[in-house]
């Protein structure tokens, strides 16, 4: 295998005009990515800029670059920071709700939308991004009592 450093968009801008935070499937054959499909307003100011931004959302593709497909609505606050399952079924995201970020989950077939958290911090960011595991990948962990700790009142006694 040669490494060639070259770099490749998964999509043409004229499909996706603003892209970022892509995430592969664990079979690389998806690609969960945010991104806005709209030309950026050639006035920038302000409040065209922000009234663009929220139009920022989550979308899927196919790793030849066809089948883009929006996944969440823009018509709300921006859906950012996708991330697919190991499966590719479903897909985590980060959307404000009254002034909070919150994780959510849609399932690419059905789309339907799960929102996992429900408080948010002091911090803008507190609920920003999500990320899965696949257990097939995971190591079995169980207790071995001879790697507990020692209590200090069995130390003393020796």
């Amino acid at each position: 295998m040669t490494l060639t450093r070259e770099q490749e968009q998964p999509l043409p801008d004229k499909a996706l005009r603003r892209q970022y935070g892509p995430c592969w499937s664990a079979a690389g054959d998806r690609l969960a990515i945010s991104g806005n499909k709209h030309p950026l307003p050639v006035i920038l100011d302000r409040e065209l800029h922000d009234a663009w931004a929220t139009k920022d959302t989550v979308f899927i593709v196919n790793r030849d670059g066809t089948g883009l497909h929006q996944l969440v609505d823009e018509a709300g606050p921006a859906a950012v920071a996708s991330a697919l399952s190991p499966d590719g079924s479903q897909v985590l995201y980060t959307q404000e709700i009254n002034g909070q970020l919150q994780i959510f989950k849609i399932d690419v077939n059905s789309e339907v939308q799960t929102q996992l958290t429900h408080i948010g911090g002091p911090f803008r960011r507190t609920n920003y991004g999500g990320d899965w595991f696949d257990p097939a990948y995971t190591l079995p962990v169980s207790p071995q009592p001879a790697l507990l700790t020692t209590t200090w009142g069995e130390l003393k006694k020796k």
